[in-house]
């Protein structure tokens, strides 16, 4: 690096430091081409932008105490997701041991992770690939064996569950990590790899295109599931094996290359002006990073195929209109009443995450690594030169190519393993011409070699230049154990990270048995915040099951809402902000009081009316009364006066 540019990163990052500049400005409407030094940079935009957000400089982790908290979460684990497969340098052992230390924690409660919900497996299975863990044995189950959200999730489900409970998207999301480490399924196996593959291709529409809530072909599809199904069907596109299935009551007997290149028309047809998409209503960033790892999936540029530039505008264009000056994403620049988290005026962290695993599988793209969702390790360099040669042999070919020249290419391509053929992105090109020629096409049968693992660490690649520690020599520290000692005589769920990392570290050292005390304090200190984290969780429940809806809240529901806010009084003013129903809590007990105040107001005008009422029956008894007596009065006098009378007659 020259003096000058030593200069220009010295001041760039004092700058960033002091909030003097944001990484990245709003992209000007039109089109641009990005190289990919600028679209790391924008990577790196969306983390220290999210950094900021947890008001974190840019030399700190983003995996720290307060953002891991969110584990589990769906924008936390895709943003995560997206960083691994950067190779951005942080703690991603952090990530894993919390990761894994909430994993075992549903399940010793439940038994599983969501019921109706497999992507809650697929998701957390691809976020721990891409923080190099091994998503076959994550922590522990209620019997103490480890856990497997591959099997769990996708091929072996409790019994009444089904990756597609949920809809399409968890047929999607199995298959996409089934394949992952290409996953070996057992016999015997409630799903199998081509089961669910078509249960993906089953569902594809009139138009191409995939939706969630579709119920007949004639549905209109929707751009983000279209792109998603695209990515997950991608591995298999340069397969010749017909698969043969009812498509919304139509049998179909095609490759999947033809179901996918349906897919690819129809998201071509519904590509706006501005290179940008609409879902659910909406354009959108979100529908724009599907489609462009859904490209990439496939070797497809996405600024240079002509299917995908409309008015001279990408998808890449749309999608970095939506960056904002602070580095994040906008979701939309309109209001959604249904997503009210997702201010237009404000980046939005799933639209980031979204943002930043899509430019990562630009940036792998364009470097020549695996694709988003291939978390094998890189092919050797023997491997990749085969690859090369497969692709300019093809390349060379030309729209029409003696037969000399087709079946060289289709020999240089046999030459490539099976297992990495779909690294061949031109072969469909061969392929036609080859159908054309009246060539035999005996090319394995993809799907077969994607029997590979059973297990395994998902690699992480920087594209950052920067190592990344992934050592398995994991040795506690006097330092780590001087952080024991400095944990509060008190602790709260603000220091739940803290402790379930020392405490992974600890289990997982070599020295951990010159530990004893520390592991005893760590433990104390994580089952005293479990019960934090437990009680916080009842009082939300309670407040979900008993106090909704607030307009039917009475008086009998008194006691309750005293007894939360007891409860709530207890908790340290950190673990108060957890709980999430906390001003409806304080509005039912605004309710209750009015209703008491509204009743003793009724109870008292009751009484005064009743008061009024008797004062005023007294007062006309009493004149009643004085009335009666005035004519008993006058009755007496005329008595007298008749007595006189007749006196005065005897006289």
């Amino acid at each position: 690096m020259s003096k000058w540019k030593k200069i220009g990163a010295f001041l760039l990052v004092l700058c960033l430091i002091a909030g003097l500049w944001t990484p990245v400005p709003i992209k000007a409407e039109g089109h641009t081409d990005y190289t990919p030094e600028e679209l790391l940079e924008d990577i790196e935009g969306i983390l220290l932008w999210e950094k900021s957000e947890e008001h974190l400089s840019a030399e700190d982790n983003l995996l720290d105490a307060v953002f891991l908290q969110g584990v589990g979460n769906s924008s936390i684990d895709w943003l995560v997701f997206g960083m691994g497969r950067s190779g951005y340098p942080d703690d991603y052992s952090g990530f894993r041991a919390v990761a894994e230390e909430k994993i075992s924690s549903e399940y010793q409660k439940t038994g599983g992770l969501d019921r109706e919900k497999a992507t809650e497996w697929h998701r957390m299975a691809l976020a721990i690939l891409a923080a190099g863990g091994d998503p076959t044995a994550v922590g522990a189950d209620q019997d103490g064996n480890p856990i497997n959200l591959v099997v769990d999730g996708v091929y072996d489900m409790q019994e009444g569950m089904s990756p597609g409970k949920q809809g399409i998207n968890g047929w999607i999301f199995g298959l996409l990590t089934l394949d992952s480490l290409r996953y070996q399924v057992p016999e015997g196996a409630a799903e199998t790899r081509e089961s669910i593959l078509i249960s993906i291709l089953e569902k594809q529409l009139a138009d191409g295109g995939f939706s969630l809530n579709a119920s007949t072909e004639e549905d209109m599809s929707d751009v983000d599931l279209t792109a998603m199904a695209i990515q997950a069907l991608a591995p298999y596109y340069n397969s010749e094996q017909t698969y043969t299935y009812e498509r919304m009551g139509r049998k179909v007997t095609q490759t999947v290359r033809q179901s996918v290149d349906e897919a690819l028309k129809c998201l071509s047809d519904r590509q706006l002006d501005s290179g940008g998409f609409i879902s659910m209503g909406f354009e959108n960033s979100e529908s724009c990073s599907q489609v462009i790892t859904a490209l990439c999936s496939l070797g497809i540029d996405p600024g240079k195929d002509e299917r995908f530039i409309k008015d001279g505008h990408t998808v890449l264009d749309a999608l970095m209109s939506y960056q904002q000056k602070d580095g994040g994403f906008l979701h939309s620049r309109e209001y959604d009443e249904e997503n009210p988290e997702a201010d237009p005026d404000a980046s939005n962290l799933l639209a980031s995450g979204q943002a930043c695993y899509a430019l990562t599988a630009l940036c792998r793209y364009y470097g020549g690594l695996r694709t988003l969702y291939d978390f094998r390790e890189e092919p050797s360099q023997e491997v990749k030169e085969q690859i090369t040669q497969a692709r300019a042999a093809i390349q060379g070919l030309g729209d029409s190519a003696e037969t000399s020249a087709l079946q060289a290419a289709y020999e240089a391509y046999l030459a490539v393993p099976v297992e990495e053929r779909s690294y061949v992105y031109e072969y469909a090109d061969l392929a036609e011409q080859m159908k054309e020629a009246g060539l035999a096409n005996d090319s394995e049968y993809l799907a077969a070699s994607m029997e590979q693992n059973t297990k395994g660490n998902g690699t992480i690649t920087s594209l950052f230049g920067k190592e990344i520690d992934m050592s398995a020599d994991i040795e506690f520290s006097q330092e780590d154990a001087e952080a024991v000692k400095k944990l509060p005589e008190t602790v709260t769920t603000e220091n739940y990270v803290e402790v379930v990392k020392l405490l992974d570290k600890l289990n997982k050292s070599e020295n951990q048995e010159d530990y004893e005390k520390e592991r005893g304090i760590l433990q104390k200190k994580k089952e005293e915040i479990l019960k934090i984290q437990e009680e916080i969780a009842d009082i939300n429940n309670t407040v979900l099951e008993k106090l909704y809806p607030l307009e039917d809240i009475s008086r009998e529901d008194k006691k309750t809402v005293e007894d939360l806010q007891k409860r709530i009084a207890a908790l340290s003013e950190y673990d108060r902000q957890e709980i999430l129903q906390y001003e409806d809590i304080r509005e039912a007990s605004v309710r209750i009081k009015n209703q008491e105040t509204a009743l003793m107001v009724s109870i008292v005008v009751g009484v005064l009316i009743v008061l009024i009422l008797l004062v005023v029956f007294l007062r006309m008894r009493k004149r009643r009364a004085k009335r009666l007596e005035q004519r008993r009065a006058v009755r007496y006098d005329a008595e007298d006066d008749e007595d006189d009378d007749e006196d005065d007659e005897e006289e």
